[in-house]
């Protein structure tokens, strides 16, 4: 009877250690548990907190392991007692605080996730845009130029059109170089290009080519004069010379009616020629350098005065080895033009060259005769023609 009431007694003081034990046992996973989601911050729902980031995804995975190994430790403890505890509410808070833990760590994963790939994405398209919009901004740039080259290209035409219409090319500056001698060759090229063989002058076609009479003048000007010219050197040079100026003088005032329409119908006594450190008149170069000088009449029949009485212009230069038989060309065929002279052995009727320069010729019928292909006698009468000074154009 003792033994059983001692049995009963022991029996008893177990089951109440064991109720007791049970008790700590859920009060310190409680209290675990409370402290866990205390830290955490864990709450069922997830949809309204910040997105965790891996630091906090690795301290959820950290919690639940710590509350799987503790809940597995009271299972075990548990499960070596007789008594049921697999429904207590230690053990269903903990399996519930796992779930939603694990439940946590999905939903921050996929967050994470998501998020991941929606940067990516808003990169990629950033980037698209940012690759679309410099594509954009140089087509519409290059757009923009071709336009603006278009609308300025033919303003400049115009432009240039317009400046070629008004502004006429400047002539090339002369350049001082001194010569031994002129090239008469290039006044020879201008001549057979605008003089007709009857001494008919172009100078419409002749101005349109100033620059070529320029060209030769400016030979003329910077021609050096020295001693070891012979005669007919210096003769050529002043003949070319008083014929190349006076065109240069019709084509300074071109188009013109007449020669004596300019100065005052003094054009020749005009000083504007500037020729070996002088600036002469066309007069000058006659009156004052070849007729006392060379003492030469036949020069008259070789310089021209852009008149249609006058001599008619050789449609050639003048040179030195040919110029005694130009010379007397140009007197003979003068001479015995109809248009300036009408002859008979008893009467002559000149140009009024003779008349002018009678001093030059000397006895007038005389000299005629030389020449003349019909015959004149020596006492022949004498008239002069009245002079044209119209303009020997063509």
């Amino acid at each position: 009877m003792k033994n059983r009431i001692l049995y009963i007694i022991i029996l008893s003081t177990c089951l109440i250690g064991i109720s007791c034990q049970g008790k700590s046992a859920k009060n310190k996973t409680k209290s675990q548990s409370d402290e866990i989601l205390k830290k955490d911050e864990i709450t069922p729902s997830v949809k309204n907190e910040a997105i965790p980031d891996n630091n906090d995804v690795k301290e959820n995975h950290t919690s639940k392991e710590i509350i799987e190994t503790e809940s597995s430790e009271i299972d075990t403890e548990i499960e070596s007692k007789p008594q049921k505890i697999e429904e207590t509410p230690a053990k269903k808070i903990i399996t519930e605080t796992a779930t939603a833990i694990d439940k946590s760590t999905n939903k921050a994963a996929e967050i994470v996730n998501s998020n991941s790939s929606a940067t990516t994405n808003n990169t990629t398209v950033s980037e698209n845009k940012v690759i679309t919009s410099q594509t954009t901004t140089k087509t519409e740039t290059k757009n923009v130029i071709d336009k603006v080259s278009t609308e300025i290209k033919p303003a400049n035409n115009t432009q240039n059109t317009k400046t070629e219409k008004i502004t006429k090319p400047e002539k090339p500056a002369k350049v001082i170089v001194p010569v031994d001698y002129p090239n008469h060759k290039l006044f020879d090229s201008f001549l057979k290009n605008y003089v007709s063989n009857q001494g008919k002058v172009n100078y419409a076609s002749m101005k349109k080519k100033e620059d070529d009479l320029d060209e030769y003048l400016t030979t003329l000007e910077n021609t050096k004069f020295n001693t070891t010219w012979n005669r007919n050197d210096k003769l050529t040079f002043w003949i070319n010379a008083y014929n190349a100026y006076t065109i240069k003088l019709i084509l300074n005032n071109y188009p013109l009616g007449k020669i004596t329409d300019l100065y005052n119908g003094k054009p020749w006594d005009h000083k504007w020629i500037k020729l070996n450190g002088k600036t002469l008149s066309l007069n000058n170069i006659e009156n004052d350098i070849i007729r006392p000088e060379f003492n030469d009449p036949r020069i008259h029949f070789a310089v021209n005065c852009a008149a249609k009485s006058c001599p008619p212009l050789l449609n050639a230069a003048y040179s030195s080895p040919n110029l005694e038989s130009q010379l007397e060309s140009q007197t003979k065929k003068f001479i015995n033009n109809q248009a300036h002279n009408t002859l008979s052995k008893s009467e002559i009727i000149v140009s009024k060259i003779f008349d002018c320069y009678g001093t030059d010729f000397g006895d007038i019928a005389t000299y005629i005769a030389r020449y003349a292909d019909t015959t004149v006698k020596s006492n022949a009468k004498v008239k002069f023609n009245e002079y044209d000074w119209s303009l020997n154009g063509m």
